[in-house]
């Protein structure tokens, strides 16, 4: 009777994952705004030009300028979610839904892919709820980001890239999955890659070729028009809305090379390790890094789509100029269960493993476990997110009473004013790479830019603000370019009279 139960729950043991996840999922969504972190206002202001067919293009500003910056999957998925429930922000609630739902999804792939491949015991029930339930991935899931469909897509694709016999079917749906991976996020290339090797090596060169070349169909009308519309964005807010190879040519290659992160997985060492002095947490670091690496070549011959899609994927976040943590944050349940793979091995190797083994499980069970329950305990994961909408819930409800219709107000977060008030919106902040630094444009080029768009006001959410500094340098100029209408605790709302 217990091997029977036994069995029964080793079967169903995916299922009972991606409802577990799906569940926690919905508990981890809030009543933050849409658009505090910006690319969520983004996603959400696309779908909705979707939806009313406006076409891709960042309605929010003046002259709605093609989107050339965002891959266009999940907010068109998104579009479909609007045209069934139009009315925003109600219709938030569909959007958390299915967010929750893709990270589900996304669970019980992973889980079946791992049970196929042979993990069992820890890999399979504490290694990868531990990594699919971690706060940083809880607080993805809350925004509106494309991590969770990018994780099921991915996922798919590599559970159908590593089958031990790949026929030219599932290497074609592998090839799919991969392609509208890298339309929901850039770095889903990394994918198309992964299936190919995990492809060439269970089903042969025909089927690899085969798998790339629909990848590649998949992708590459978005290229194109990408390139052709890249010239709609002006030069001024290119490092805000330009294309990503645009972002690459200010940035360029000696600044990628020089700012190079080595520290690619340092996100994960934060997140796992606890609170110790730096001579016990570089070799603690060193060894789960290593652990983890180690998994990796244990796992290789039987998942090696899965393998070679990370690596490439770590790869490509290193010389990427941006921090990689949420890059890092939504591969988690494959580290985890990469990290309990050696783990295990390490523990059946010998008895001098198996020391090193307790001592990394200690540490694991001290540093992550002692964050989890700081995070979800007090719900910290959503703190961010409801603590910068604060001042924005003020600020909508201001714009939305006291300014014309067509009034255009520049500010941070321009998405998230958009949404909530219908008016059109610029960003307060221009800024170039230098590098992998951003430097703020000047005062003069960031006033002709609010000229040419025919901004009326300007918006200062907080003194710690992106935009304070140049707010401080046009009111030194003594002109009347800004009016205060209102100023209290470093919160600002300014009429804005182009100096021309």
């Amino acid at each position: 009777m217990t091997g029977t139960w036994r069995r029964h729950a080793q079967e169903l043991w995916p299922q009972l994952l991606a409802l577990g996840v799906f569940a926690v999922a919905l508990w981890a969504q809030h009543r933050g705004l849409v658009g505090v972190f910006y690319d969520d206002g983004v996603y959400v202001v696309l779908a909705k030009a979707l939806a009313e067919g406006q076409g891709y293009a960042n309605i929010h500003l003046p002259g709605a300028p093609p989107a050339v910056h965002f891959p266009p999957f999940y907010p068109l998925v998104l579009s479909v979610l609007w045209r069934l429930w139009p009315s925003f922000p109600d219709n938030v609630a569909l959007l958390q839904l299915f967010d929750s739902a893709a990270l589900a999804g996304a669970a019980w792939i992973i889980a079946a892919h791992a049970r196929r491949h042979g993990a069992a015991g820890a890999a399979a029930y504490v290694a990868l709820p531990m990594g699919l339930l971690a706060f940083p991935l809880l607080t993805i899931v809350g925004m509106r980001f494309s991590e969770p469909l990018f994780l099921l897509l991915v996922a798919g694709a590599v559970s159908l890239a590593d089958r031990r016999e790949a026929t030219l079917a599932t290497a074609l749906a592998a090839g799919v999955l991969a392609g509208l991976a890298t339309l929901t996020r850039s770095v889903g290339v990394a994918a198309i890659a992964g299936v190919a090797v995990g492809v060439f090596l269970h089903g042969g060169r025909r089927n690899a070729v085969a798998a790339v070349v629909v990848s590649t169909a998949v992708v590459v009308p978005w290229i194109l028009w990408a390139a052709a519309h890249r010239a709609g964005i002006d030069e001024r807010v290119v490092a805000n809305y330009g294309t990503y190879l645009q972002d690459l040519r200010q940035t360029g290659l000696r600044g990628l090379i020089a700012g190079l992160n080595v520290g690619v997985l340092s996100p994960v060492t934060r997140l796992a390790l606890p609170p110790v002095p730096d001579w016990v947490r570089w070799p603690l670091a060193a060894g789960l890094l290593s652990a983890m690496l180690g998994g990796g070549v244990l796992v290789a011959r039987r998942v090696p789509a899965l393998l070679a899609t990370l690596g490439v994927y770590l790869v490509i976040v290193a010389v990427w100029p941006f921090a990689p943590d949420r890059f890092v944050w939504i591969i988690l349940p494959w580290l985890a269960l990469l990290l309990a793979a050696s783990l295990v091995w390490g523990w059946r190797r010998d008895a001098r493993l198996r020391a090193a083994v307790v001592v990394l499980l200690v540490a694991l069970t001290t540093g992550y476990l002692r964050v989890q329950a700081i995070s979800l305990g007090a719900r910290r994961f959503a703190a961010t997110a409801l603590g910068i909408s604060a001042p924005f819930a003020l600020l909508t409800r201001s714009v939305a009473a006291e300014l014309p219709r067509d009034a255009v107000v520049a500010s941070a977060d321009e998405t998230l004013l958009y949404l909530y008030t219908g008016r059109q919106t610029v960003p307060s902040y221009l800024f170039r790479w230098d590098g992998r630094v951003r430097r703020p444009l000047p005062a003069d080029e960031v006033v002709g830019y609010l000229c040419d768009t025919g901004a009326t006001h300007l918006a200062l959410t907080g003194e710690g603000e992106d935009a304070a500094s140049v707010i401080e340098a046009i009111r030194a100029r003594g002109d009347s370019t800004l009016s205060p209408m209102y100023e209290f605790h470093g919160r600002a709302m300014y009429r804005f009279r182009c100096p021309r």
